[in-house]
């Protein structure tokens, strides 16, 4: 082996080192295209990390029931319309309420009507409903009146206090009979009666007929097919409430107070005579007043004609004036100073003095009579 190197001559050594150059750079460009490889990768690997997304962090925290507010329910009615006498129900709806309490408040006179389950007002009407474990507060009114109208609070007793307002109306419906209070019929007409309610906040309900105190239904007595009953009740509903009555060949009976009760409104009354030619068959009223009115009138105007007419009397003199001449000496006779006048029909005696002293040739009585008072009095 060492015989053949040192065989070698120079002129090969140098070749075989010129064949070796190439070689290394080749070498030298390989390991500079893995360097570069490698710092690209590196650098895209940063970038992705840099640009991609940082997952969201989860924080827990613990809140105690006592923490949390109470709300209220705003999906409920809170203006309320009801007639007079219909119970009223204001709805108040409370979440998460806690140890609150709920209190309803009258803002007219910031009047507490209730707290919690308590009601604090001695007027029995107001209440508060609530069923266990309900979130509904819910404030009654019974029998309302138009002056229970107005605002009410729902209060929940936090600091600041949370409230809730309503609006409570009370309307008064009347039921309005057209035509006079009092009606005249001949008999053998009809009688039409139309009693009529104007739209209201609800549902109006129904009409009823009486004559006095008996309800009118509107069927006769054995009658299968109520068109042919005599006594007829028609309702309409397309504008208010409307109901008619009708009666066929109106007869002497059928006098009398008539009324139209609605459920929910006041009534209204009409009083029909039915007269036979042209006689009233009954003018009297059921209502005693009236006629002790009439008679009253009457008898003062009476006692009114006859005093202007004793007035009248007494101040012309009217009625018969006796007199007795009582006798003097000689032939000259003197008149009596002291005369009775007595009226006529009256039965009142005065006794007048006469200014006169004497008269001569006086007969022994004489009549004087006035002109008539009662003439006098009807002037």
């Amino acid at each position: 082996m060492s015989a053949r190197l040192t065989s070698l001559s120079p002129s090969s050594a140098s070749a075989s080192a010129s064949s070796l150059l190439p070689a290394r750079a080749n070498f030298g460009l390989l390991n500079w295209l893995i360097s570069w490889l490698l710092l690209s990768m590196a650098l895209l690997r940063g970038y992705s990390a840099a640009i991609a997304p940082t997952p969201p962090t989860t924080t827990t925290t613990t809140i105690s029931p006592s923490n949390l507010l109470p709300y209220f329910d705003f999906d409920v009615p809170r203006n309320l319309t009801v007639t007079v006498g219909q119970t009223g129900f204001l709805h108040c709806r409370v979440e998460r309420l806690g140890d609150k309490d709920v209190s309803w408040i009258r803002k007219r006179d910031l009047h507490i009507l209730t707290a919690g389950g308590t009601t604090y007002t001695s007027d029995q009407r107001f209440q508060v409903l609530r069923p266990d474990g309900s979130a509904n507060w819910t404030l009654q009114i019974k029998y309302p009146q138009p002056r229970d109208s107005g605002v009410y609070e729902c209060q929940i007793n936090t600091e600041p206090k949370m409230s809730l307002s309503y609006t409570f109306n009370v309307v008064e419906l009347k039921a309005e009979i057209f035509g006079p209070r009092d009606l005249m019929v001949k008999t053998g007409s009809d009688i039409n009666l139309t009693c009529k309610i104007m739209q209201g906040p609800h549902e109006l309900g129904n009409i009823f007929w009486y004559k006095g105190s008996e309800m009118l239904d509107g069927k006769g007595e054995n009658e299968i097919d109520s068109s042919m009953a005599r006594i007829r009740v028609e309702d309409d509903w397309s504008d208010g409430l409307t109901s008619r009555l009708k009666i066929k060949h109106a007869m002497p009976g059928d006098t009398g107070n008539y009324t139209c009760v609605p459920t929910v409104a006041k009534t209204s009354s009409v009083y029909v005579h039915v007269i036979i030619g042209e006689h009233p068959a009954a003018m009297q009223h059921n209502s005693s007043s009236n006629s002790n009115s009439f008679y009253c009138g009457i008898c003062c105007m009476l006692l009114s004609i006859v005093s202007c007419c004793l007035q009248h009397w007494y101040e012309s003199g009217s009625g018969y004036v006796s007199t007795t001449a009582m006798p003097s000496t000689g032939s000259v006779f003197n008149f009596p100073r002291h005369a009775t006048l007595q009226t006529r029909g009256t039965g009142v005696t005065r006794t007048a003095v006469s200014t006169t002293a004497a008269v001569a040739a006086a007969p022994t009585s004489n009549m004087l009579r006035a002109r008539p008072a009662a003439a006098q009095c009807m002037r």
